[in-house]
């Protein structure tokens, strides 16, 4: 893991599970599948008392 980029792991959506396909080049790493995936994984979170 150490000296690879970011984008070359699999990174699964914390909200569903679900492998996220990653693009090449420049940019943030997803985390979620679908944007909605990412709200509803963060309103859970706060919903559990968590500063998200």
């Amino acid at each position: 893991m150490l000296g690879q980029p970011a984008k070359s792991h699999t990174v699964t959506c914390p909200h569903c599970g679900e492998e996220v396909p990653q693009v090449e080049g420049p940019g943030r790493v997803r985390l979620y599948c679908t944007p909605d995936a990412g709200r509803l994984w963060r309103q859970r979170m706060r919903a559990l008392g968590f500063p998200v």
